[in-house]
């Protein structure tokens, strides 16, 4: 068989470079050794949120019952929370297929191997040699072990397994605060389950804007989170009951606790083992990530690699964007290159955390000379309304000129927010043209014009 591409892996970067390269009118392959969509839509971003927006609404129910609604603690049928995450994905699933149908792309399911510039050897229910001009990786990560940690995928497990549970723990250990540690404590920590964060670094969500992760963490706290920073493992025994935690303090101190589960979230490292032969030379970095330029082409021209095996940031929306990107050079879109100006990452939390752009410590050690803007939820009317007065919006911008250098929203609505200093910094503006905007009242997008005029000691909610 011959395809003008084959595309190796269908997630979040793999299936929409299939269907762009079809629009394009180019013949398509996509080989998958497991489901369409990949781990975002199966069994990572989408049911995450799933069960992150289910954990949100029954964190809410208290305040329902505050405000005269009548509702209380009405329990949690577990196992139909999950039947309907799964309905969620099911749906979702079904429409890449019927998207694959209407462009005419081809799906083959099976373990790809290049075995040339020009071809692809797949081993499925036969094995099948695949000739084609241009192929792109796109096969994802899989999560870091931790050494002498073994998970048995019953108690102690990766994130993806806790998606699964077919009833919420007594007690769970989440080893490492990065997005997904946090964002599964969060989920069961409002689901009843006692919890318990360890992370090596000293701050949650590492890289993340101190001030808002200082924030972060005070919030986790107030929800009974159990957080231990700069602190690490020592050692774990199992019992018929119980796993018996030996946690060391950054105090050089060390507390010994019992847990039911344990969820490790330390990473994640580029899925290319066996991916493809000894003649075939695709240089990768000493962490395995794939090197590729602004065409998305790896060392070998006519192979393109996107999404996670290139390297962090690891976001789905990341992926999407190289696969568009690979498609439309691929097929000879002139001027097509990835070269995004900014990156927006969000963490589903409760409340939610998105930023992009610089952080302070970031803009600082640059040596730029910078003012920065906030706005607290507590003086805003839409989250008064809401129930939700924790959190702020935080921008960093360039002394004099004002430029936007850096966005950052702890709270509520954090995930929509965030699209204004998206673009703010794809076009170059200013915390003046922020600030000027009229924004609607009363909704969540006003901290960002009232945080965009405190740069400039403008706002008129708060005490400049």
């Amino acid at each position: 068989m011959k395809y003008d591409v084959v595309i190796i892996g269908a997630g979040p970067g793999g299936y929409p470079a299939a269907i762009r390269l079809a629009q394009l009118g180019k013949k398509v392959l996509v080989v998958e050794k497991q489901v369409i969509g990949g781990v975002c839509l199966n069994s990572g971003c989408i049911p995450t949120k799933a069960l992150c927006h289910a954990a949100e609404v029954r964190a809410s129910l208290g305040f329902f019952q505050r405000i005269g609604l009548g509702v209380g603690n009405t329990g949690l049928e577990f196992a139909k929370l999950q039947q309907w995450k799964e309905q969620v994905v099911t749906r979702l699933v079904k429409g890449v297929e019927f998207l694959f149908k209407t462009n005419g792309v081809q799906l083959l399911k099976g373990t790809a191997r290049i075995i040339s510039p020009t071809r692809v050897q797949v081993k499925g229910e036969v094995i099948q040699d695949i000739d084609t001009d241009s192929i792109i990786i796109a096969t994802g990560s899989t999560p870091t072990p931790l050494p002498n940690i073994e998970p048995d995928n019953e108690r102690i497990f990766y994130a993806e397994r806790a998606l699964f549970f077919k009833r919420v723990p007594s007690s769970m250990l989440v080893i490492g605060a990065g997005a997904s540690g946090m964002e599964m404590a969060t989920i069961y920590n409002a689901f009843g389950t006692k919890v318990t964060i360890v992370e090596i670094m000293d701050q949650v969500q590492p890289g993340l804007d101190r001030e808002v992760a200082e924030n972060l963490a005070k919030l986790l706290a107030r929800q009974v989170i159990e957080l231990h920073l700069s602190s690490k493992v020592a050692s774990i025994q199992k019992s018929d009951a119980t796993l018996s935690v030996i946690i060391e303090l950054p105090d050089g101190q060390s507390v010994q606790k019992e847990f039911e589960k344990l969820l490790l979230a330390v990473g994640r490292r580029p899925l290319t083992d066996g991916l493809w032969s000894d003649n075939v030379s695709i240089q990768t970095d000493h962490k395995g990530f794939i090197k590729v330029n602004e065409k998305l082409q790896t060392s070998v021209p006519d192979i393109y690699a996107i999404g996670d095996v290139t390297g962090p940031p690891l976001l789905a929306h990341r992926a999407t964007r190289q696969g568009l990107v690979a498609a439309e050079v691929i097929a000879g879109e002139e001027g097509a290159a990835y070269d995004p100006k900014a990156m927006p990452a969000c963490i589903f939390t409760l409340p939610t955390v998105a930023s992009v752009g610089m952080s302070e410590q970031q803009a600082l050690e640059a040596g730029l000379d910078i003012e920065i803007g906030r706005f607290p939820y507590s003086a805003l009317g839409r989250a008064a309304i809401l129930g939700e007065r924790d959190g702020f919006v935080k921008i960093i911008a360039e002394k004099g000129s004002g430029k936007l250098l850096g966005m950052h929203v702890l709270g509520t609505g954090a995930d929509l927010m965030i699209g204004e200093g998206l673009l703010g910094l794809e076009l170059d503006a200013s915390v003046d043209v922020l600030g000027s905007s009229v924004h609607p009242h009363p909704t969540l997008l006003e901290p960002v014009m009232e945080a965009a005029q405190n740069v400039r000691k403008k706002a008129i909610h708060i005490k400049n």
